[in-house]
């Protein structure tokens, strides 16, 4: 009975032993290979549209440029305009100063006065008083109320432009005393005409006369070329 229970004792302590000697942690193994790939799972539900939503997507490719379409018919010519007349002249004007000046005879520097149109174009001369009415030159020019009736004559130099004051009907001369005349208007009308010296200016006048221009109206001849006063 003693040696029964002595070998059952043994065999607990064993036991035991061997109990104590599993539960210390070992070393890790090597790992082992990998298992074979699972079924795949069911597709989930499909996402929610993006451009539905607002949401734009990537810009696609631009496209290739497309054929140039056909020229179209060429528009007809438009109908040519009546043909201008010719111009007969070529104008210009000149202001001068006059209210400073006094005596029998003034000289005004006139540098539009070249020896060509001094010796080819017509010339002509209107006189201003008091902001009235401009009076041809040369001619009477009681209306001006000098004291009595003058007579002015004229002479045109290269550069010069030459007034002389006389009584009229002598050869006496009158003074004119500063700021009884106001301003002397030159017109320089230049003629196309091949034709130059005394018969060309005479061509001028006869033109505009038979235009029916008052060539002693200062403004009728700055109309009849269009010109501002």
């Amino acid at each position: 009975m003693k040696t029964t229970m002595t070998i059952i004792k043994c065999t607990l302590m064993t036991i035991a032993i061997a109990c104590t000697s599993c539960s210390k942690d070992g070393d890790i193994g090597p790992i082992g290979p990998q298992g074979e790939q699972g079924i795949q799972g069911e597709q989930g539900p499909a996402g929610e549209d993006g451009e539905a939503l607002g949401i734009p997507g990537p810009q696609g490719p631009q496209g290739e440029t497309g054929a140039t379409g056909a020229t179209g018919p060429a528009g007809e010519d438009g109908t040519n305009g009546a043909d201008g007349e010719d111009g007969n002249a070529n104008v210009s004007t000149f202001t001068y100063d006059l209210s400073t000046e006094s005596g029998a005879t003034i000289a005004i520097t006139a540098t539009a006065l070249t020896q060509d149109v001094v010796e080819n174009d017509l010339i002509l001369g209107y006189l201003l008083k008091n902001e009235d009415t401009y009076t041809p030159i040369p001619s009477s020019i009681y209306a001006f109320g000098l004291n009595d009736n003058s007579d002015i004559a004229v002479e045109i130099q290269l550069n010069r432009y030459w007034m002389f004051f006389y009584e009229v009907g002598t050869e006496n001369f009158k003074s004119v005393t500063a700021g009884q005349l106001d301003e002397l208007k030159l017109v320089i009308i230049e003629s196309n005409s091949t034709t130059s010296g005394k018969s060309s200016k005479e061509d001028i006048l006869s033109k505009m006369k038979s235009d029916g221009v008052n060539t002693d109206d200062y403004y009728a001849v700055m109309d009849y070329f269009g010109l501002n006063f």
